[in-house]
């Protein structure tokens, strides 16, 4: 056989269908049949069928359009008929090649994987989309379009990541060619901490209770929170607050739904009594595993007074011990006749033995001389007694660091003050000057005169032993002037007087009052002059004392007391007020007094190097008037062991 008609039987085996796109595949022979004919086709014989080497196979197509080929490899173009021939060394075969359009499986069904996903709010999770033939061969390069039935929950893009919108269910879809599957997401909550409660409020008060409003909110992991409430007397500090015992804000108090508005009780609550109410949201268990919120706004109420009348009086302590030039305070508790406590009722206080014992109106018994007295409280014509000893101290050992009573006859007391300025502008006025007798008990006085801002006059002693060091100071003074500016008589040193001003006093035609003011680290308003709103007379002598308590190296609460010419104690701590008492408000307070600043833990900031002087005298205030009256003072004394008394 002819290499010729060789290679034409050979080519005729190429007769087949040939697949648009794709290389022809042999109908009727198996893989191996065609690799050999390819393999004979590759290779020419000669006449008695001896492979003929390194010669050259030439192919061509007859329409490139429909079949192309290159090295005996046919690739369908275009369906429609092709004639292919082979060419070595002038010889040809030909065959005939038909391509034909073949459609591809359809897709039957779409699986979609995970089946079930679940995922929080902001994350994300990725499904797979597998189309398939009905035969289950799975199809690729299929255009896949992806939706939710809940955007709102969860979305999905293009390539089917879903992402957690809000917490839900939601089904994902992927369609191809008309075909669906699906996956079902379960978006949950990000845990998050409990929000804070931002409304709190009183809504309603009786004479033993609070009602309390708000608005709930999430336990931070889907849920309505539970709450925590606390009350306090006055200003609130949550962590050592008074949990609820009864009413309905007890705890735990369950959330019912997020965002609805809820109300508790607060009971067993004092009549005419102000407070403040906090709560904190949680979820958990208290005292086991609570995750907690915030703390909410503080809320205020003043429990309704009672209208039930006095049944008793109890004084306490029932009995007490004093020494003379010291102090005791008594309270007197009103009950109803059911036990109740009564506030808000007018105390009068009485003492057996005035001279003994006297007694102030909010029951602060002060020592006059050794002996026994009873003190009786009365309300609405029912009283309660206490028995009082005043007793003689010892002599003292000691503790006196500093006294003037201006024995020398002249300002500086014989030197014992340090220092005795005369800032008289060169004018020869003198504004100090010593009256033999003319203070209380015949004491010697010094005399200060009012001659306007230009003039001043002072005796200042420096260095005492006191140094971050708790104090006392007495001294009595009477005041004749008018000048209505804040004259800074009494200070611990004239040229800083900001840490500490005993006495910055202001006159009238009718009296005269006077604040303390502490400022020199810090100035607080309302809280850096603190004074009584008694006017105090004209003409009278008055002892002041106070005692200086260093509650830290740096931090002072200075207690003053006023005694009156009789020795009854006129003024003390709770009498000495904020400036602009009921308007200017600290901490949610407009009605603040040095007792109740005190009772919080407050002190007033310092340099304590400047508490080592004591002065009086005229600092020449600005703005002040040329009256030429005078004030005066007597009887100095500072010491560090006592109260000095009289």
């Amino acid at each position: 056989m002819t290499f010729k008609h060789k290679l034409s039987c050979r080519l005729a085996l190429l007769r087949n269908v040939v697949l648009l796109g794709a290389v022809c595949f042999i109908a009727a022979c198996d893989l191996q049949q065609l690799l050999g004919l390819l393999a004979r086709v590759a290779s020419p014989r000669d006449s008695s069928g001896n492979a003929l080497v390194a010669r050259v196979v030439t192919w061509a197509s007859t329409a490139p359009a429909v079949a192309t080929v290159s090295g005996g490899l046919v690739t369908g173009v275009a369906a429609g008929p092709a004639t292919i021939t082979a060419t070595s060394e002038g010889q040809s075969g030909v065959a005939a090649v038909t391509v034909m359009t073949v459609t591809a499986a359809p897709v039957a069904y779409v699986t979609v994987s995970p089946a079930a996903a679940g995922v929080s709010v902001g994350q994300t999770v990725q499904l797979v989309a597998t189309p398939k033939d009905a035969s289950g061969n799975t199809l690729t390069g299929r255009v896949v379009t992806w939706g939710s039935n809940a955007p709102a929950v969860a979305t999905v893009n293009s390539n089917g990541l879903v992402t957690g919108v809000a917490a839900g269910a939601a089904a994902i879809t992927a369609t191809s060619e008309g075909q669906s599957g699906s996956a079902a997401i379960s978006v949950t909550a990000a845990v998050t901490a409990p929000a804070k409660v931002t409304d709190l409020a009183v809504t309603g008060v009786t004479t033993n209770g609070l009602t309390l409003a708000f608005t709930e909110v999430t336990d931070g992991a889907g849920q309505p929170a539970k709450y925590d409430f606390r009350y306090a007397v006055g200003a609130i500090a949550f962590g050592s607050a008074t949990n609820v015992a009864q009413g309905t804000c007890v705890r735990p108090v369950n959330g019912t739904s997020i965002g609805a508005p809820r109300s508790c009780t607060i009971l067993g609550l004092t009549a005419a009594t102000s407070y403040q109410v906090q709560l904190v949201s949680y979820r958990g268990t208290l005292d086991v595993d609570a995750v907690f919120g915030p703390l909410s706004n503080v809320a205020s109420g003043t429990t309704a007074a009672s209208t039930a009348p006095v049944a008793t009086v109890t004084v306490s302590p029932a009995s007490a011990s004093v020494a003379v030039g010291a102090v005791q305070q008594f309270t007197a508790t009103l009950r109803d006749a059911s036990g109740n406590v009564l506030t808000g009722r007018a105390v009068a206080w009485s003492s057996s033995s005035p001279t003994i014992a006297g007694v102030s109106g909010t029951g602060l018994v002060s020592g006059l001389v050794a002996g026994p007295a009873t003190l009786t409280a009365t309300s609405e014509g029912q009283s309660g007694t206490a028995t009082i000893t005043v007793t003689l101290l010892p002599p003292p050992s000691g503790g006196v660091i500093f006294e003037s009573e201006w024995a020398s006859g002249e300002p500086s007391d014989g030197g014992r003050w340090t220092h005795y300025w005369e800032f008289n502008n060169g004018t020869g006025i003198n504004l100090l000057s010593v009256l033999p007798g003319f203070g209380p008990g015949g004491r010697n006085a010094l005399k200060v005169i009012q001659r306007g801002p230009n003039l001043a006059g002072s005796v200042q002693k420096d260095g005492l032993p006191n140094l971050s060091t708790d104090y006392y100071v007495r001294f009595y003074m009477r005041n004749d002037d008018i000048s209505s500016t804040r004259d800074h008589g009494v200070t611990p040193d004239i040229y800083r007087y900001q840490n500490l001003t005993y006495i910055a006093k202001s006159g009238a035609a009718s009296g005269w009052q006077y604040v303390m003011s502490m400022f020199g680290v810090t100035w607080i308003y309302p809280l850096s002059y603190m004074g009584p709103a008694l006017e105090l007379a004209h003409g009278v002598w008055y002892r002041f004392e106070y005692f200086v308590d260093y509650v830290d190296a740096t931090h002072v609460q200075v207690h003053p007391r006023v005694y009156d010419a009789a020795g009854t104690l006129i003024l003390s701590d709770a009498d000495f007020r904020q400036s602009d008492y009921g308007m200017a408000s600290w901490n949610g307070r407009s009605d603040w007094t040095l007792d109740q600043l005190y009772a919080t833990g407050f002190a007033y900031a310092v340099v304590p190097d400047a508490l080592t002087s004591f002065a009086v005298g005229n600092n020449g205030q600005a703005g002040s008037f040329d009256t030429g009256l005078a004030w005066y003072f007597a009887g100095v004394q500072v010491r560090t062991d006592r109260w000095p008394g009289p």
